[in-house]
């Protein structure tokens, strides 16, 4: 087999085999550029709530935790209660929690979901999980040979030659001026 064509298989095959893994690094990569904007692993939803009120802290009792989870549809999901103040009961949900003023009864639920899709891939994309890091570490490798073999799929003035080079040397260029100037 040829030089070229051992070189353009290579580049098809493995080309195909990163494709799906590299559109999810790159949705994942996307998600994670902007955790600032949104959460890429959550879905986090508050809601105004009224509960019973309470005079002291004696009296926020596991029983009254329960009557006040109740009309939320939140009691089968409570795990624990503590006093952030005197004043104040946090109320600690499996998905989420409620945070209650003791004395006006007044409070928020906050219910985390975890988002579909991505919360899954970001886990893969930050994980240090030794077979993960092998895993990441040969998909970065066939990045490199992908793009190697890329630069010799074309001959003449659209290949490495010609306009190839220019658009390989851009490439190269584009984050050396982000490094040195931004």
């Amino acid at each position: 087999m040829r030089l070229r064509k051992l070189n353009n298989v290579i580049h098809r095959d493995l080309g195909y085999l990163l494709a799906g893994i590299t559109i999810l690094y790159a949705l994942s990569g996307l998600a994670l550029n902007h955790a600032d904007d949104w959460d890429p692993n959550f879905v986090i939803t508050r809601k105004g709530v009224q509960t019973p009120v309470a005079n002291d802290v004696a009296d926020v009792t596991r029983d009254w935790v329960l009557s006040a989870l109740e009309p939320l549809g939140e009691r089968g999901n409570y795990r624990s209660h503590d006093f952030p103040t005197p004043e104040k009961v946090k109320i600690y949900l499996d998905e989420g929690s409620v945070f209650v003023d003791l004395k006006t009864g007044k409070g928020v639920l906050e219910s985390v979901k975890r988002r579909p899709l991505f919360y899954h891939i970001n886990y893969l994309h930050i994980s240090r999980r030794r077979a993960w890091l092998l895993f990441s570490d040969l998909f970065a490798v066939g990045l490199i040979l992908v793009s190697v073999t890329g630069l010799f799929v074309l001959k003449g003035s659209k290949g490495i030659t010609g306009r190839g080079a220019i658009l390989a040397g851009a490439g190269i260029m584009v984050p050396i001026v982000f490094i040195l100037f931004l």
